[in-house]
């Protein structure tokens, strides 16, 4: 699922500033977005970016008909910003390849020749604040976006990309971490290295919480699983045969094996009362 990132925000805020405020109503009126009441901001005496503000406000992102609808707006303003290249008006492509890009990397469904922009498609989904807690999170949102475009088309791809969602976040959790590790470094490694790392390893847990050494162990295993299925019938690999029994609903139950464990491992990492930063101190 895409977010509503500050960036993303702050991408049509910025847009914005550059066209009227009568533009500006037509375009979330056009869209049902009412216009909320006066909101006001210290240091920032622009009219259009308040303008903005008040239709905002009105809006609750975590429904879905609302996000929708923001959706839409941005998706009329880059269909826009295309337009007025291909009529001259603005000839470099610049701004919509930085449209392009930002929506892309922060989740939505982007497609560049008509600038239609939609609610990312079914993939592996983490929280923005599991993602916040990496100073660059691309790395892992590339894999989410790949994930989105081939779970249903390529379930094999899918089961691959889902392997290296799970490599990549170790790496940057055991970077995060000041650790380091060798290129040669098997995923099953990287995963004990990045759970121990956060005090997340089945053996950090004492006796009294059994299930919870249990469940912690159960992720290691999930892991795993995945490597060995991507091995089997992932795309990296040359095979003598295609295996033709991998189904949407396969890559699905893995995809979502690697979510679980990643959407963890980013919770505690940026979790600042998470014990690993107790034992640091």
């Amino acid at each position: 699922m895409p977010t509503f990132t500050p960036r993303v925000m702050r991408l049509l805020s910025d847009h914005l500033t550059g066209t009227s405020v009568h533009e500006i109503d037509a375009l979330f009126d056009d869209r049902g977005i009412k216009l909320g009441p006066p909101q006001p901001r210290e240091n920032d005496e622009s009219v259009r970016r308040e303008r903005m503000r008040r239709y905002l406000v009105t809006l609750e992102l975590s429904a879905s008909a609302d996000a929708q609808r923001l959706t839409a707006v941005l998706s009329d303003v880059l269909q826009k910003i295309i337009q007025d290249g291909s009529t001259g008006w603005g000839n470099d492509n610049s701004l919509r390849d930085k449209w392009v890009r930002i929506l892309r990397e922060d989740g939505f469904d982007v497609d560049e020749a008509t600038g239609t922009v939609r609610l990312g498609r079914a993939g592996a989904n983490l929280t923005e604040h599991a993602l916040n807690a990496l100073p660059d999170p691309q790395s892992i949102q590339d894999h989410l976006r790949r994930l989105g475009d081939s779970v249903d088309t390529d379930p094999r791809l899918a089961v691959s990309t889902a392997k290296a969602l799970i490599e990549s976040t170790a790496k940057c959790v055991l970077t995060a971490r000041g650790q380091g590790y060798t290129r040669a470094a098997k995923v099953p490694a990287l995963v004990n290295a990045a759970q121990e790392s956060l005090g997340l390893a089945p053996k950090s847990v004492s006796d009294e919480d059994r299930a919870l050494r249990q469940a912690l162990q159960s992720l290691v295993t999930l892991t795993q699983s995945v490597t060995e299925l991507r091995n089997s019938v992932g795309i990296d690999h040359g095979a003598e045969e295609v295996p033709r029994w991998v189904r949407p609903r396969h890559a699905r139950l893995v995809v979502g094996a690697a979510q679980v464990w990643c959407q963890l491992m980013l919770e505690t990492l940026a979790d600042p009362d998470a014990p690993w930063r107790r034992a640091k101190n």
